[in-house]
């Protein structure tokens, strides 16, 4: 059994659907590792916080063929840059996805006009990106999406 198996094994609830796997330090591997495993089928809440994932470990999870009933994503203190919010924002392969947070990384302008303009941020009822770093630029797309209007919780505040 791998250590990704272990860590799965460890820390998901006994209904199989929320996975907890804040501050393990995965890195990039571990995360990659982790998106191509079929024990996150019935996954519907994956909390990755503090993981150093970076935007190759979330590209990998935007394309990971196993996500499909994912409701809720953290992704919180994860070194995120544009590349991997843009994965995120343009992928179908998360298509219950409704909650993403990523609160305290270095998503830019380019990641905010990714998730403004993508058609897939229609369903979120929250999408977090309070202290990230995209300029004022990337504030006014995200706050006058159309595909996010019916976001309730656009967390979006910069320091």
């Amino acid at each position: 059994m791998s250590k990704i198996d272990d860590l799965i094994k460890e820390n998901l609830s006994e209904n199989h659907e929320t996975l907890m796997l804040r501050d393990k330090y995965m890195g990039v591997r571990g995360v990659m590792r982790l998106a191509q495993n079929p024990a996150l089928k019935t996954v519907k809440k994956l909390i990755l916080a503090n993981n150093q994932c970076s935007d190759e470990g979330v590209e990998a999870l935007a394309e990971s063929p196993y996500l499909e009933n994912l409701e809720y994503l953290n992704l919180n203190h994860n070194e995120i840059g544009d590349d991997g919010a843009i994965a995120l924002a343009k992928t179908g392969k998360l298509p219950n996805l409704t909650e993403l947070t990523m609160f305290g990384n270095a998503v830019g302008d380019e990641g905010a006009r990714a998730f403004a303009e993508s058609p897939h941020s229609k369903k979120y009822i929250k999408l977090d990106l309070y202290k990230n770093q995209f300029s004022d630029v990337g504030y006014k797309l995200l706050i006058e999406s159309e595909n996010l209007k019916n976001c309730e919780e656009l967390e979006i505040y910069r320091e």
